[in-house]
């Protein structure tokens, strides 16, 4: 059975390495001439190398502790004595990855009627397309704008920063990287308030600066048909826009559910990653709605045992931690 997935990022590429070797016949289809390509802080949960390889060489660092900051002013200055994560040179790591399946460079693919064509208008001959292509094929209104800078601004390799605001949905953050830091920010406001609100943590010399859309929204239901992974399907945390992870982890249920011959919807609905992305989702909702104050949610975020914040903000969490944070509004 031949399959075409569209779009080389972490959850199509991971989708094609789960697939290899099997039944399934994988070709990736990327309209760029590289992977990773799109703005990222590069930054990576432990556990996800459960699921692909990450090579010593795609390691910037390894993560051990955060700072968290309201206004400005820092509340937490965490360490710990265990691996909390990694700052990862994210092409590398796609590369790595890419090298070992079928990708198709260059290549954008349209659908039209149902059958896919390339726009030069070659016919893609395939038993089942899947749609990895990430913010780009969603509506714009289930995403918010964020943007970065690269720095040379120096920052201790094993901490990341985390910036919250009482009139911002959304975050900044300064990320250590190869040569300096990754200072962005993102959130439900505008592009020229962003640029605005992060100016007081700008530091070091601008390197290059670059932006994208992040999707907020959570899954989207009717997308859960088998035809939709990462982004596209919304698996992007709707609190810190985390998306490399759970889009690889998305690419696994699908992966299992095809190979198992089990219905992805179901499979997919079973998981812990469908399940605290709607969790976080139904927060950035209420506030968005106004059932729950952005400085109420902003107090909560940056006032609450760090721990178990962490615990929300990487899903790695259940009912009683988000009754611990938010009471019984959200559950």
């Amino acid at each position: 059975m031949d399959i075409g997935i569209i779009g080389a990022g972490p959850a199509g590429l991971a989708l094609a390495w789960f697939l290899k070797g099997t039944k399934y016949n994988v070709t990736v289809y990327e309209g760029l001439n590289d992977v990773g390509l799109k703005p990222c802080a590069w930054g990576l949960i432990s556990g996800i190398e459960d699921y692909v390889p990450i090579t010593k060489e795609a390691i910037i660092s390894e993560i051990k502790g955060f700072r968290i900051y309201l206004d400005d002013k820092l509340v937490h200055d965490i360490r710990v004595n265990k691996k909390l994560g990694y700052i990862i040179n994210k092409p590398i790591f796609l590369s790595n990855i890419a090298e070992k399946v079928e990708v198709k460079y260059n290549t954008k693919i349209i659908e039209k009627d149902s059958e896919y064509f390339t726009t030069e208008g070659t016919k893609i001959i395939a038993d089942k397309m899947i749609y990895a292509n990430g913010h780009y094929s969603l509506p714009k209104d289930n995403t918010i704008p964020a943007i970065q800078y690269v720095t040379d601004y120096q920052i201790d390799k094993e901490i990341v920063e985390f910036y919250f605001y009482n009139d911002l949905l959304g975050y900044a953050w300064i990320f250590p990287d190869e040569n300096g830091s990754k200072i962005g920010i993102g959130g439900w406001a505008d592009i020229s308030f962003l640029k605005e609100r992060i100016k007081k943590i700008l530091k070091g010399k601008i390197l290059n600066f670059h932006g994208a859309r992040v999707s907020d929204f959570g899954i989207l239901e009717e997308r859960l048909n088998g035809r939709f992974i990462g982004e596209a399907l919304g698996t992007v945390y709707p609190l810190t826009g985390e998306g490399i992870r759970p889009s690889i982890i998305s690419a696994k249920i699908l992966a299992d559910s095809l190979l198992n011959e089990k219905n992805f919807e179901r499979e997919f609905k079973k998981s812990k990653l469908y399940w605290t992305i709607q969790t976080q989702a139904k927060v950035v909702h209420g506030v968005k709605k106004g059932y729950m104050s952005l400085k109420g949610l902003s107090r909560i975020m940056t006032k609450s045992d760090p721990n178990l914040v962490l615990k929300v903000a990487i899903g790695d969490f259940d009912s009683f931690d988000i009754i611990k944070l938010f009471g019984r509004m959200i559950i």
